[in-house]
């Protein structure tokens, strides 16, 4: 079922291969106004982006975990009995990025006659169930990248996720990846809102103006840009088509994985 649900060339072989590629090849990249600008000078301003922030907050559905493919089976699932199903791409966009959720889905469609509270319980009994039985893998070297920033003497970071706290500590926990400090969704309102970031930054003890957030989402984005943080924008299988407008973007998660690891030999 893992593989099945997940987006081709999201293995941790293929991350890395991804990475190689990227940073050795000439080939121009897209930015986030549409123009294309060498590697040299992505990696220049993605440097002073993360080099000059005093502290991160990274999103966790997408960014670190491998969980999007889940949350929409969960829903499908769920909203089977009623012949609905989402396809991936409206999924990616409306669910996913803007945050639009199943109301905005019912609405959209003009479907009527659903109990949305009822879906929401049954959905997150599935998506626990996925959890529960580990079926559910951190994004390639995520792991790897969470020990390298919580290094002592590294940079505060917390992750901030409209998931609630024990379905993330449980999937950081299956994945053999350091817990730090997290921000679930519980009490808050809920991403495009600015309300986790803004609790993440006091978590954190700095102004949100000098924190950078980490996301891979329109609605994260604008809940960066809302709180008044930076925010860096990872791109995945998942939002790749996507036009999505950030401070700055990198390819994926190997560009973090090479800057912490550069940070830490010269720290």
């Amino acid at each position: 079922m893992t593989a099945s649900l997940r987006a081709p060339g999201w293995t941790r072989e293929r991350v890395s291969f991804t990475w190689s590629k990227e940073i050795s090849s000439p080939q121009r990249l897209s930015t986030r106004d549409g123009t294309g600008k060498p590697w040299h000078h992505l990696q220049s301003m993605v440097a002073t982006l993360w080099s000059s922030a005093r502290a991160l907050i990274f999103d966790f559905d997408g960014v670190l975990a491998d969980s999007e493919p889940f949350w929409r089976e969960s829903y499908n699932r769920a909203l089977a009995p009623h012949g609905i199903s989402i396809p991936p791409d409206e999924y990616w966009e409306h669910w996913s990025s803007k945050g639009e959720g199943l109301r905005g889905h019912l609405r959209r469609h003009g479907i009527t006659g659903i109990d949305p509270d009822a879906i929401e319980r049954a959905q997150q009994r599935i998506y626990a169930g996925f959890v529960e039985r580990g079926e559910i893998a951190l994004v390639g070297d995520a792991a790897h990248l969470l020990e390298v920033l919580l290094r002592p003497g590294a940079r505060p970071l917390v992750i901030a996720s409209n998931t609630a706290r024990p379905l993330v500590e449980a999937l950081l926990a299956q994945g053999h990846a350091p817990r730090p400090r997290i921000v679930g969704g519980e009490g808050l309102k809920p991403k495009p809102a600015p309300d986790i970031v803004l609790a993440a930054a006091d978590v954190l003890g700095v102004p949100p103006r000098e924190a950078l957030v980490i996301e891979d989402t329109e609605k994260g984005i604008r809940a960066a840009r809302a709180a008044g943080a930076k925010v860096l924008l990872v791109r995945t299988p998942y939002n790749r088509h996507l036009h999505l407008e950030a401070d700055e973007e990198v390819p994926g998660i190997g560009t973090l994985v090479t800057w912490a690891e550069e940070e830490a030999t010269s720290g």
